[in-house]
């Protein structure tokens, strides 16, 4: 079978319903939640774009209370789950043009969700939709589930394996993380430390909108704007000024490769520190930067998982107290509650913990998911890489028997939670081709 050939007709449309898909501003937004509307109006309206694209190439459709949108097409005892999301993050940092109106330039695809998670959900889609036309869907069932609440935790696929007890696959992927495939995840939790101190001329911190993106803006309301302004200059630190405040500035990107950002939380501590002489704060800027938690003795690795990533995403500071968000991802060696122990020793901190910790995931790399996927990877690509292990946290978390599958391609740079988010076009139609010809092979596995 050529899939390239099957796929072909259908890159129009594909590039059309991504389009209106990108275009709907689906962050979580707690004002406008409601019983019907659990995640607010933007997510269920993304939710409902879902369902209506269902309803109209013939999928069973099943709208979940307003937690997910299930597509179901075929029959059979064997189900292939395909586990996407509608709900994308804030937007922040400067974007070279608006980010919920999708933007071709030089063969990408800009907006907010084009790569983490829209333009996947996309492709997986029409991959499923050119299967179905083709009549190559048979003796088994294919579900897209597109969650909305995936940036905040999975509350979403929870519900929807836990309170409406759906079932769970026989073979399920998630195109939300890399190709050519990921066979492990680190564990994820997070933790809030606060620290009483008190910094002269500071009346408030405030940065930060996720906490699992690195902290790429924070504003300090100060009387002493023209000492934190020299300072700024002289340590080459970007800011801009308002009024009675200074706004530092940093890069964000994924909580799980926080190396790769400008933390604008820890720039701020760190320069209150040595600005006003308080070594707690120093200390923290500092040792925070090594985001592997070497500096500070709370490193962890295995060989299966690699290392330990801490991620400050929020600060604030009022009434005399810091408090900071910290994404933590750990390998299957490391116990969380010892690594929150020993920080709060080291800095003095006291920390509040999270809900439950999202545990580790591996499978064996030789299952038949992984045998499978992988063929169809490398036949369509020609590239033989070998499966990886991350510290990003998908649905396969969430959904048995799933793994994370794409779209994002060896050598691609990942933009996913930054600011000009994108996605190549030419990878956009390629995952396509991968996602129908490892369907298609998953349904004639025994």
């Amino acid at each position: 079978m050529n899939y390239k050939k099957l796929l072909e007709p259908y890159k129009v449309d594909m590039l059309d319903a991504l389009r209106r898909f990108v275009q709907i501003d689906s962050v979580y937004d707690e004002k406008t939640v409601t019983k019907e509307h659990p995640f607010g109006e933007g997510v269920n309206n993304a939710l409902e774009y879902v369902a209506r694209l269902g309803e109209r190439f013939g999928f069973d459709v099943d709208r979940c209370d307003g937690y997910a949108t299930e597509l179901t097409i075929g029959e059979g005892e064997k189900t292939i789950g395909i586990y996407a999301h509608a709900d994308v993050v804030p937007v922040t940092g400067k974007w070279d043009s608006d980010p919920f109106t999708p933007t071709i330039r030089d063969g990408n695809i800009y907006g907010r969700g084009t790569s983490d998670d829209k333009g996947p959900m996309i492709a997986a889609f029409y991959a499923v939709k050119a299967l179905k036309d083709n009549g190559m869907i048979r003796n088994y069932k294919v579900k897209i589930v597109v969650g909305g609440d995936e940036e905040r935790g999975a509350s979403c696929l929870d519900y929807y394996f836990g309170k409406l007890h759906k079932e769970y696959p026989t073979f399920g992927f998630t195109p939300d993380s890399d190709f050519p495939l990921i066979y492990g995840e680190k564990a994820i939790a997070g933790f809030w430390p606060s620290i009483d101190i008190k910094i002269p001329y500071v009346e408030s911190i405030r940065g930060g909108v996720a906490t699992n993106a690195v902290c790429d803006r924070v504003e300090i309301k100060t009387s002493d704007v023209e000492t934190i302004k020299k300072y700024l200059e002289e340590k080459n630190i970007r800011y801009e000024l308002g009024e009675g405040s200074v706004v530092v500035l940093g890069k964000s990107c994924h909580g799980s490769t926080p190396e790769l950002g400008i933390n604008a939380a820890l720039l701020t501590i760190k320069a209150l520190g040595e600005i006003y002489a308080i070594s707690e704060l120093k200390e923290l800027g500092e040792k925070l930067s090594d985001t592997s938690g070497k500096a500070f003795g709370c490193y962890g690795h295995s060989d299966l998982l690699k290392d330990t990533t801490f991620c400050v995403g929020v600060v604030s500071y009022e009434n005399e107290k810091l408090t900071f968000s910290v994404n933590f991802r750990y390998p299957e060696n490391v116990v969380f509650e010892d690594v929150v122990k020993k920080f709060d020793e080291t800095f003095k901190t006291t920390s509040k913990i999270e809900d439950d910790p999202s545990h580790y995931l591996l499978f064996n790399p030789d299952c038949a998911l992984v045998r499978t996927l992988l063929e169809a990877y490398r036949k369509e690509t020609g590239d033989n890489s070998e499966p990886l292990t991350t510290g990003g946290g998908t649905y396969a978390k969430h959904a048995k028997n799933t793994v994370a599958f794409g779209a994002l391609f060896p050598g691609r740079v990942s933009t996913m939670h930054e600011p000009n988010e994108y996605m190549p076009l030419e990878d956009f139609y390629l995952s396509a081709v991968i996602y129908a010809h490892a369907i298609d092979l998953l349904g004639k596995v025994e």
